[in-house]
């Protein structure tokens, strides 16, 4: 059957890919997160079809933490930013003009600013992009919350924009792409087009090579274990039970020493526990200097409360660490998926030190060092990325192919 030119139009519509870092354009001009431009560059050098990049407007008073700016003329992406509230959902006097830029899109991908909804609405075809589930959700809200009211009315607020509004979107999407284990398992009931990927930034180029790992594995004899934590310093982080770990582990008559580095509220408090101890507290680094130098430790602990896709697993797995931590819900998934580690009850550092102690069995350290490397390697950006390209690339082509066959 021959494609009118109505489809032939529609196949070559752009893919907008909606996206929550803000963004100004300003006289020809766009300053935006570097982070985000080199990703959008990678995703049109990959995706076959042109994209449209949806974007909070950078409002006064915003930052960006790494700002470029690069002529629009130059970007191989179009790009079109939309004022937003403090709930970043787009004011009423753009919403004309995001329906608009929707309904003239070929495939929406991502949910933020409710576009989602509006490409549901509009009957355009929509990926939606999840990183938490309910429990995670309610979690981080109420922990925003001060006081016990307070936070339960967060809750609640929370569970009914789930369950009234997330979760018809995940019904009536394309597909669902998952960020870790505990989203992936909560979607199922709702869309069985589902896609699991695990989100880092650890590139080939950027995991030990198992030779290094192997000569770091032969020259721990001879020096203490060294344990490391990096990440926010904050309660859903579980920052502070991470210093307790290491005061446990030297309870237990073990040789061990510390490093953390970080920043956030538990700072002061993380440094008076550790005081004394072989436990130091340095502030956060460049991401390029702590890749290098977590390549020096043996074990990351990481006491999680939250069961968020933390970047932190699959980054620790990349300098060929295991992870003994708490058994949150993404961490129950990836050890078991992985076994590069232990996962002990939420709330029991000792439990953490004595699954560290486990790992000085004879042979087990080098073992789950290099399954934890493995697994890396299985799961680096390039192959996470590609994941998320081909799921989006069949996407549009089933989209187009049905279209023809309407048309």
């Amino acid at each position: 059957m021959p494609v009118s030119k109505k489809c032939q139009s529609r196949a070559i519509m752009d893919i907008a890919m909606v996206h929550n870092n803000p963004a100004s354009l300003n006289n020809g001009m766009l300053t935006v997160d570097r982070k985000f431009h080199v990703g959008m560059e990678r995703y049109a050098a990959s995706i076959n079809a042109p994209l449209l990049a949806l974007n909070p407007r950078l409002q006064d008073g915003q930052q960006i933490m790494d700002a470029v700016t690069i002529p629009v003329a130059k970007l191989p992406y179009k790009i079109e930013t939309l004022l937003t509230d403090h709930m970043q959902c787009v004011v009423p006097a753009d919403i004309a003009r995001q329906r608009e830029l929707i309904k003239s899109s070929r495939l929406v991908y991502g949910g933020g600013m409710n576009c989602a909804r509006v490409a549901r609405q509009c009957g355009v075809p929509y990926i939606m992009i999840l990183e938490y589930d309910l429990a995670t959700q309610m979690t981080v809200t109420a922990s925003e919350a001060p006081g016990l009211a307070r936070g339960i009315r967060r809750r609640l607020h929370c569970a009914l924009k789930y369950f009234g509004e997330i979760v018809p979107d995940m019904r009536h999407a394309h597909s669902l792409h998952c960020n870790g284990y505990p989203v992936y398992e909560a979607a199922k009931p709702h869309n069985r087009n589902r896609l699991l990927y695990l989100d880092s930034r650890m590139s080939a180029d950027m995991l030990i090579s198992e030779a290094e790992l192997r000569e770091r594995l032969a020259r721990r004899t001879s020096r203490p274990l060294r344990l490391l934590y990096s990440g926010r310093y904050e309660a859903l982080k579980g920052a502070l039970d991470a210093v307790k770990v290491a005061r446990e582990c030297l309870k237990l008559g073990m040789d061990v020493e510390m490093h953390c580095y970080g920043q956030g509220r538990l700072k002061a408090a993380m440094r008076e526990l550790a005081a004394g101890y072989p436990i130091t507290i340095h502030d956060a680094i460049a991401y390029p200097d702590l890749v290098q130098i977590s390549r020096t430790f043996d074990v990351f602990v990481c006491c999680h409360i939250q069961g968020d896709p933390s970047c932190t697993y699959l980054e620790s797995f990349g300098a060929g660490l295991p992870i003994a931590g708490y058994a949150n819900r993404m961490w129950r998934g990836l050890c078991a998926e992985s076994k590069a580690g232990f996962g002990s009850s939420i709330g029991s550092p000792g439990k953490v030190a004595l699954s560290i102690q486990s790992m000085m069995k004879p042979g087990l350290l080098e073992t789950l060092s290099l399954r934890a490397l493995d697994f890396a390697k299985r799961h680096r950006f390039e192959i996470e990325f590609q994941k998320r390209v081909s799921a989006i690339n069949a996407a549009a082509d089933d989209i187009t192919h049905v279209g023809s066959v309407l048309a």
